[in-house]
């Protein structure tokens, strides 16, 4: 039986069958990041799923003892981050969740902290080269075609930045793929979104682009000979090139700094 609950004018509103949520009442002094915490709790726990429409926003304030301003505060927070979509005059809904737009706005992040950004590479060198290996042991003929066929765009465009960046993003990701691993996949596909800012940083250099090819052409082999130590020997080569290329973008006598509890490069 569908559940119904009034609204503060007495209007009933109706809520699909065993999927109500519970918008506990919170402390009138609680801090709109702990509202917003709440909510990302009742998503957690599948109370609150993609595509939801949450109560008006007065019928919200009401269920949880807080005030409208304060319950706005936070689903401003939430929507920055990616998790709520406000849609003047049609409500506010959970949005699809999907880890690359959950993560976009920490583009701005890596634009402005060069420690972040040497999280990210050592991420990548995490994740990338053992990604190959697998990818090595596991590429079908198809996989090598789409690969091959990728290698050879990038060789068209490679006095196009824009275009050789999108196709390097592809390259990458046509790799994770052929590992055949859903979660890595997906956390390729968030690393490709944060990555963005070192390919605009790097895109401008041509020899950084000609770099990249040759790289990505010594992957392909390795891969195609279903090699996987060359494979991630190619793999960490490219991420170094990477690395070199983004401190000649940083200028002369810039150096890459250290990440907390690493070393200076």
């Amino acid at each position: 039986m569908t559940r119904a609950y009034r609204d503060t004018d007495g209007h009933p509103v109706e809520a699909e069958p065993g999927r109500e949520p519970r918008f506990a009442v919170v402390s009138r002094s609680t801090l709109p990041e702990e509202i917003a915490n709440r909510m990302l709790t009742q998503i957690r726990e599948q109370e609150l799923r993609p595509g939801d429409k949450l109560p008006p926003e007065r019928d919200l304030a009401r269920m949880m003892d807080v005030s409208r301003p304060v319950l706005r505060e936070a689903l401003r927070a939430l929507a920055l981050m990616r998790v709520v979509d406000i849609r003047q005059g049609a409500g506010t809904y959970i949005t699809s969740l999907e880890p690359q737009n959950l993560i976009s706005h920490l583009d701005f992040v890596f634009s402005k902290d060069s420690v972040a950004m040497v999280q990210l590479l050592e991420a990548r060198r995490v994740i990338e080269a053992g990604n190959v290996r697998l990818a090595a042991r596991r590429v079908t003929d198809v996989d090598l075609d789409g690969l091959e066929a990728l290698v050879r765009s990038l060789a068209a465009c490679v006095d196009d930045p824009d275009r050789f960046s999108e196709l390097d993003i592809a390259m990458h990701v046509a790799v994770c793929a052929a590992a055949d691993n859903f979660l890595l996949l997906q956390f390729m596909n968030i690393l490709s979104s944060l990555g963005r800012v070192s390919r605009e940083r790097t895109g401008g250099l041509r020899t950084v682009r000609q770099a990249a090819l040759r790289d990505h052409r010594r992957i392909l082999d390795a891969l195609r000979a279903r090699d996987p130590d060359a494979a991630e020997r190619a793999m960490l080569r490219h991420l170094d090139h990477v690395e070199k290329g983004l401190q000649v973008a940083a200028g002369p006598g810039a150096s890459t700094p250290a990440a907390p509890g690493g070393r200076a490069r």
